[in-house]
């Protein structure tokens, strides 16, 4: 963007003053925003004079997260209350969800076959790594709730209560 002499803007979710103010205005023709995916929770972005006409606001998604909600929740940044806009994805398959062992479909053999199979072998490496981080996360929750019940019990004091 610098090089192609494009402002933007940049949100990381710790600039708590300026932030909605910067993502509210995110709508307006012409502007770049570039916001991390808890960046402006709770923030309406309204579409300035032109913006609708020319398609309505772009969400671009630069990696995946491990819980295919969060995707969700930033692609519906787009195209809110009736207004038009539209949602892409530039991804990788360095992407860091893909790069890890729980992946069934390796990185190496989908690189190989991409050039057969097309985005669509991608796509399902993508998913598949999404359900695994997904599993994982839910298994470990429901680990902790389990740690701390037993805690909970161990440490409580036994006889009567006042």
């Amino acid at each position: 963007l610098d090089r192609a002499g494009i402002a933007y803007n940049v949100l990381t979710a710790a600039q708590d003053q300026d932030e909605a103010q910067v993502v509210a205005m995110a709508g307006q023709a012409g502007r770049v925003t570039i916001a991390t995916n808890m960046a402006g929770r709770g923030t309406d972005i309204k579409l300035g004079k032109g913006v609708a006409e020319a398609g309505g606001l772009h969400v671009i998604i630069s990696e995946r997260h491990d819980a295919a909600r969060i995707d969700r929740q930033l692609a519906g940044r787009s195209a809110r209350q009736g207004d038009p806009g539209s949602v892409g994805a530039i991804l990788s398959l360095a992407d860091a969800i893909l790069d890890q062992d729980r992946v069934v479909l390796g990185r190496g053999l989908v690189t190989r076959l991409m050039p057969v199979l097309g985005t669509w072998l991608g796509g399902l490496a993508l998913r598949r790594a999404q359900r695994a981080a997904e599993r994982i996360h839910s298994r470990m929750r429901r680990d902790l709730m389990r740690l701390d019940r037993r805690l909970s019990d161990m440490l409580s004091f036994s006889g009567v209560q006042e």
